[in-house]
């Protein structure tokens, strides 16, 4: 009887025991709150509750070796024939079908996302402040969809997007009171654009035009997964390639982020395009394959240039050790007469894929050049760094980031928003690193499954392509770059955001190892024992079923987001509602108790006919802001306690 090889028996057995590691502690404490009055162990279960009653009947899948399908059938053979094919062989209707399914799976769990419901009464802040007056609802719910962002970040790239579609690069500040028109995450210097880099802004412009901002953001999340399965069909196969692919598009963190207006999205495709098209380089040795991989990682950088310099790392390594064992190879190949006499021709065989991978790079940094120049009049400050330093000098990256900022504090400070900001040490980066990876797992197939592959793609790390370790280390590396910053991220994860496709590879891999191996040992039901583990994580993320699990991981995430959003939605609509003798003014007041909430939002040429000042000011009382606006009634609104009135003339 065929026996499993020792790697995978140590595999298998390593990755149980992490699962039990885990999956034990969480379920004593699961039994314990169950006992409390008025619990069931049945109601409300964890996680971790599916996988233990799982691993329970596992003696049922590991012992029985009567295969659900007959070996000789024909459907098994075909399905075993096409799941084992590469993309060394020419791509036929079947992979176009398999690619179109997976794009459009995504764009259903998008869409989705977009229509869940919300109730503004079942959140407790909300109603409280609808009781006591401070809020006011026109309706009982609404759809995610069609709320407005909820993040300063999504209001900053879609301001950035309207200065890009009235065909400019930035806009002017208000000629003579531009400190009432701070808004958070834009610079204001006298040149009024976003901090951020300008690849999202262009990816959000031409839907933001059609007035279905977030579609950009679907399509590049389907395209995405696809590029996915692309990526598994290189390093394996295609079965491989559609566990990947599908899995990323059922990710709980791709449709909530493919429904916020970040820069996550275009960058994520970028590199994604840029990891496919290298791979196909290091297969084919196309200088063409350089060239697209060069295009896809400048694009990624044009979005966020920490995230594709972490994602690139690797890549760029391999890139030039390729190259100079090409060069060495053929020079030990040649006579020595030859070598010392046609250097040129040696470097002839590396310099057409060194300026293709290295042209597109070059481009991106002239765009960057270029639009640092436009907002801070120099090539070599991005308003990224200019908004830090005037600012929120507390929020620079690396250690000690505020002690070294308060040494840069100046009169332009926010400083409410500032302080927000903590030291960073040692200690605290590695508490944000141990956040990031959780969360990570969590937020794309589930902390149990991609704990056991992960244990079960680096144990039998030997026994696939040296390539796959170029995923592995993209994820070390894109972690490794975010480990100098305080915040842990949205979520505790959106610094490490674009790991969530390479983790679903990682356990595509790992399904495709164990697979065989269970395969080949006449274990036919572990597959399926694999299989339903890394399915219950997924319905579970992106279902509701009460009593028994509820919400969802996706709806928890939404009504985290919808929470600011139905703040910003109750503002938008007193405007509409109180603000009757327009043009307007309005100035608002913050609440200081949330420093999330920024009402300050307009239009990058300010010409709205409401416009929303930032109040207090120095040295601008009311009555010099009155007199500044005589053509625009003037309003003031209190944020704490929504009480709106008319400052008279």
């Amino acid at each position: 009887m065929p026996q499993l090889s020792r790697r995978i028996v140590i595999a298998q057995t390593a990755s149980l025991l992490a699962v039990l590691a885990v999956v034990l502690p969480m379920e004593i404490e699961h039994w314990r709150t169950s006992q409390l009055p008025g619990a069931n162990w049945f109601f409300g279960i964890y996680d971790t509750t599916i996988p233990l009653l799982l691993i329970v009947a596992l003696p049922y899948f590991w012992f029985v070796r009567r295969p659900f399908l007959s070996p000789d059938s024909r459907w098994w053979e075909r399905l075993k024939t096409w799941w084992q094919s590469d993309a060394r062989n020419s791509a036929g209707w079947s992979d176009a079908i398999v690619a179109a399914v997976i794009a459009v799976t995504s764009l259903c769990v998008s869409v989705n996302t977009s229509r869940l419901a919300i109730r503004w009464d079942e959140m407790p802040p909300l109603a409280e402040a609808a009781r006591r007056g401070a809020l006011r609802f026109e309706h009982e719910d609404y759809r995610f969809g069609d709320l407005p962002p909820a993040y300063h970040d999504e209001f900053s790239y879609a301001f950035q997007a309207k200065t890009y579609l009235t065909r400019r690069l930035l806009s002017e500040s208000h000629p003579t009171a531009a400190r009432l028109f701070d808004q958070m995450h834009v610079v204001n210097e006298g040149r009024f654009a976003s901090r951020y880099f300008p690849a999202t802004g262009l990816w959000i412009a031409p839907w933001l035009w059609l007035g279905w901002p977030t579609l950009g953001h679907w399509l590049a999340g389907a395209a995405t997964c696809v590029l996915v399965f692309g990526i598994g069909r290189e390093l394996s196969n295609n079965g491989t390639g559609f566990v990947a692919g599908t899995l990323t598009a059922l990710s709980p963190g791709m449709a909530l982020f493919g429904n916020l207006l970040l820069a996550h999205h275009p960058t994520l495709l970028g590199l994604c395009f840029f990891a496919w098209s290298f791979l196909r380089w290091s297969r084919r040795g196309f200088v063409r394959d350089a060239a697209l991989a060069g295009i896809g990682l400048s694009c990624a950088m044009l979005c966020r240039p920490m995230t594709a310099a972490g994602f690139g790392l690797p890549f760029g390594v391999v890139f030039v050790w390729q190259l100079w064992s090409k060069l060495a190879r053929r020079a030990s190949e040649w006579p020595v007469e030859s070598q010392a006499a046609t250097p040129h021709s040696r470097f002839g065989l590396v310099w057409p894929h060194l300026l293709a991978m290295s042209l597109p790079l070059v481009a991106g940094f002239v765009v960057l050049a270029i639009h640092n120049h436009a907002v801070t009049g120099s090539v070599t400050t991005s308003p990224y760094q200019l908004f830090n330093d005037i600012y929120t000098p507390r929020h620079v990256y690396g250690f000690n980031n505020v002690v070294r900022g308060e040494q840069h504090l100046g009169p332009r400070v926010l400083d409410h928003y500032d302080r927000w900001a903590i030291n960073l040490t040692p200690a605290l980066a590695v508490e944000n690193a141990k956040n990031r990876l959780l969360a990570s797992w969590q937020w794309t197939v589930g902390l149990v499954p991609l704990l056991a592959g992960l244990v079960a793609f680096v144990l039998t790390g030997s026994s696939r392509g040296r390539r796959w370790w170029l995923i592995f280390a993209a994820i070390v590396s894109l972690f490794a770059v975010h480990v100098p910053y305080w915040f842990a991220g949205m979520f505790n994860w959106h610094y490490v955001f674009e790991t969530g496709p390479l983790w679903c590879l990682l356990l595509a891999s790992a399904t495709d190892t164990l697979s065989r191996a269970w395969l080949a040992a006449e274990r036919p039901r572990m597959p399926v024992w694999w299989t339903l583990l890394i399915a219950s994580s997924v319905v579970v993320n992106v279902t509701d079923f009460a009593p028994f699990w509820f919400p969802s991981k996706l709806q928890a995430g939404v009504e985290q987001v919808a929470f600011s959003r139905l703040k910003y939605q109750a503002f938008d609509e007193l405007l509409r509602r109180e603000v009757r003798q327009r043009p307007a003014l309005v100035l608002i007041e913050a609440d200081p108790a949330d420093r999330h909430i920024d009402f300050v939002v307009n239009e990058p040429d300010l010409s709205s006919d409401v416009l929303r000042g930032r109040y207090p000011v120095a040295d601008w009382p009311l009555q010099r802001i009155v007199a500044a606006f005589p053509d625009r009634a003037v309003y003031l609104f209190r944020a704490k306690t929504g009480e709106l009135r008319r400052i008279p003339k």
